[in-house]
């Protein structure tokens, strides 16, 4: 029977090239009285085998004897000047007389001294896709490990290493880097280093477009006038060289580099640009193509129209938004039916009666949407409502005068057709002339009592109608008063004239009560503009009495003056002149409290009501007889 003297592995031994090394057994030897017989074998060589005990007979194979000895007491063998062809395996047997077969196994691993590694190849290269590519690292004294960049070359299907060979198969753009191979072992180590170049490409490349406006380049377009930026990359070994194809054919300056500027792109560079990468060691050729959108704004926002159509039976609603590129597109939202969106720089919807009940006065808004923004205009349709009239009148340095009318009111679309005294529709001709809009008449020429007269206008739209009339009158004063002004020696004049009296100045007239009254004698003291209705008179004598009147004038036309006021001297700073109605009434009031009462006032009467509340320094009879009884009662 045979033993094997442990369970535990088998022992080991490392040894450098020339030394010398012992092989002891590895298990208790029997008593050495017991006869014990002994073999040394390495691999299925015997190297020696003999007695130990009592007489030592072990007797080493002729072909070893120069390099193998054995222990005559323990059973050691000794290996003198060992060399690589010494490694191996190495077992040892004893058979004890009557006992148990003994067998143990020494490994011996025998290293050279690793000395200067290398790869070789030391630069391979490769083409992406190729059957394989190998290293091979020498010479392989000791173990070898790998490295790629840095990192240990793991566990992959594609790498397979034998020896100090690394076969990489169908080699890929990432194989590419610098491999070191490290050969080890108990006594030394090395390394070498090669370094792997694979190729490829180029891949389809890719077009990226910048701008200096960043915002416009990521919403895929640019704007006019920008500088653009356009960079093909193509990735490739080595590098692609990179040719383009643009939009403008007649541009002869293109330049073979990925990166192409337009500075101060125009429209017509818009279009396909065309990236072609040549990869001159592959001889691979790709091509790449991306449309350039460049784009303009339109101008400002849309701008909204509505009128009528169809002899004002419809509404022709109408949306423009021009000077973009390329075109807006353009929609109705309030509108019934569908909504279309169009593209263009302008858009048409009519809409026929019978319309909504709710359309006047609702919003109609115009969606306009485009490359550069999104904008909108809106407009409300109404029916004429609140329509009423208006004027003004004014004179050049010939005293021509010129009348303009204006239609207010809330309406859209419109149409205003304009009368006088219900004749004909006024035109333009003539000493007419109608604004675009139709809401302003002007009168050239305007002469009293020829232009005088009831103006109306009938405003309307399919939505409905109305209309308002306005009566222009001579130039006439309603009223007016007189009193002191602020300092002695001045004039207080306050005046008002009757709705529609057209009127283009006021002439204030004075004369002295001393004065015969005639129309030679009245002196303009003041001309004033029409928008005026009050003046202060300076200069004037505080101890005299003065006559003053207004006269309303349009051009060289005079009106009608006003009734005529005195301006008598006194120390109260006010003197109060009352239209005959109001001062009759509080006449007849005043004698009321203070006499009895009588048919009508009389000059005595009149003289005491006046004298209590105006007491001024003249005598009442002096003042009453200078205006004039029939001026007390009638001021025109």
């Amino acid at each position: 029977p045979v033993s094997l003297a442990s369970s535990l592995p088998s022992p080991s031994l490392d040894a450098l090239v020339g030394d010398s090394v012992s092989l002891t057994i590895p298990f208790s030897l029997p008593s050495s009285k017991i006869p014990v017989t002994i073999i040394w074998r390495k691999n299925t060589t015997t190297l020696a085998m003999g007695s130990l005990s009592p007489n030592f007979t072990v007797m080493v194979a002729s072909s070893f004897q120069t390099q193998f000895s054995v222990d005559p007491v323990h059973g050691t063998l000794k290996i003198s000047a060992v060399t690589t062809s010494n490694s191996g395996v190495y077992t040892v047997e004893i058979f004890p007389l009557g006992g148990v077969v003994q067998k143990d196994n020494i490994t011996v691993r025998v290293y050279e001294e690793v000395g200067n590694v290398s790869v070789v190849p030391l630069s391979a290269e490769a083409t992406e896709g190729d059957n394989a590519v190998a290293l091979n690292c020498m010479p392989v004294r000791g173990s070898v490990s790998w490295t790629k960049d840095g990192e240990v070359v793991g566990a992959n299907p594609r790498y397979r290493q034998a020896g100090g060979s690394l076969q990489i198969l169908k080699p890929r753009r990432t194989d590419a880097g610098i491999y070191c191979c490290t050969i080890s072992n108990p006594f030394s180590n090395g390394t070498g280093t090669a370094n792997l170049t694979v190729y490829y490409g180029p891949d389809t490349p890719t077009i990226t477009i910048s701008s200096s406006n960043e915002h416009n380049a990521a919403e895929n377009f640019v704007l006019v006038n920008s500088t653009v930026t356009l960079t093909c990359l193509a990735p490739s070994e080595p590098p692609a060289r990179i040719y383009w194809n643009v939009a403008d054919t007649q541009d002869l300056f293109v330049p073979s580099l990925p990166v192409l500027q337009l500075p101060r792109v125009q429209l017509n560079q818009g279009g396909p640009y065309s990236c072609l990468a040549i990869n001159q060691h592959t001889q691979r050729r790709v091509r790449n193509t991306r449309d350039l959108t460049v784009a303009q704004r339109p101008f400002g926002a849309p701008r909204c129209f509505v009128s009528s159509a169809h002899n004002a039976t419809a509404l022709l609603f109408m949306c423009s938004w021009p000077g973009g590129s390329p075109d807006p597109r353009l929609s109705f939202l309030g509108l019934p039916g569908h909504r279309e969106e169009v593209g263009g720089t302008s858009l048409q919807q009519l809409l026929t009666s019978p319309f909504p009940a709710d359309l006047s006065g609702s919003k109609v808004t115009c969606l306009g949407r485009h490359l550069t923004g999104q904008h909108n205009c809106s407009i409300i349709p109404e029916a004429p409502s609140g329509v009423s009239l208006s004027f003004q009148a004014y004179s050049n340095a010939e005293e021509s005068v010129t009348v303009e009318l204006y239609c207010h009111g809330i309406f859209n679309p419109v149409k205003i057709d304009w009368f006088l005294d219900k004749g004909s529709p006024i035109s333009t001709g003539g000493h007419y002339n109608l604004s675009a809009s139709r809401e302003q008449l002007t009168i050239l020429n305007f002469t009293a009592p020829q232009d005088l007269g009831d103006y109306s206008a009938i405003c309307s739209n399919p939505l409905g109608s109305q209309h308002s009339t306005l009566t222009i009158h001579a130039p006439s004063i309603s009223e007016w008063t007189l009193s002191h002004g602020p300092q002695p020696g001045s004039a207080y004049l306050v005046w008002a004239i009757p709705n529609g009296s057209v009127v283009t100045s006021f002439w204030i007239q004075m004369q002295g009560l001393n004065q015969h009254r005639s129309a030679e004698e009245w002196k303009t003291v003041e001309v004033l503009g029409a928008t005026n209705r009050s003046t202060v008179i300076l200069g004037l004598q505080p101890e005299i009495s003065y006559s003053f009147q207004v006269v309303p004038r349009l051009g060289s036309q005079a009106g009608n003056a006003s009734y005529v006021q005195i301006l008598q001297p006194g120390t109260y700073s006010t003197l109060i002149i009352l239209s005959h109605t109001v001062a009759h009434q509080l006449l007849l009031g005043i004698l009321k409290k203070k006499t009895k009462p009588k048919p009508s006032p009389t000059l005595d009467s009149l003289q005491t009501a006046f004298r209590s509340i105006l007491p001024i320094s003249p005598t009442w009879s002096q003042y009453l007889e200078g205006m004039g009884m029939n001026e007390i009662h009638i001021f025109n």
